[in-house]
């Protein structure tokens, strides 16, 4: 195993570990930034309350529909919510190509 993989092994364990004694929102940030992804496309505003989430984000068709399955079930069991940032496929693009050329180096 190389050096850079022993870093970045190291810097997954250290994110993971540290998640239960911060924000959950900085630590998931933390845990993709060792994953090599980083945004700055980030939603301000949000309190982590799931009827704010639905508010602001409403499912296409309100109400209890067929389609709107998944969306239920996530008002009823969820706890809290955070969107940490957006991806772009811009984004996955590069972030794919980086890690396609990080293997070469391994």
């Amino acid at each position: 195993m190389t050096t850079s993989s022993n870093a970045i092994i190291y810097a997954l364990k250290d994110a993971l570990k540290r998640m239960p004694d911060v924000d959950f929102a900085d630590a998931s940030r933390e845990l993709l930034a060792a994953l090599g992804y980083r945004s700055d496309r980030t939603l301000d505003g949000q309190t982590g309350n799931v009827a704010d989430f639905i508010e602001q984000f409403p499912p296409p068709h309100p109400g209890i529909a067929p389609e709107n399955v998944s969306e239920n079930n996530f008002a009823q069991q969820a706890t809290s919510v955070q969107i940490i940032f957006q991806v772009t496929s811009d984004e996955i693009e590069i972030s794919a190509h980086q890690r396609t050329e990080s293997q070469q180096l391994l």
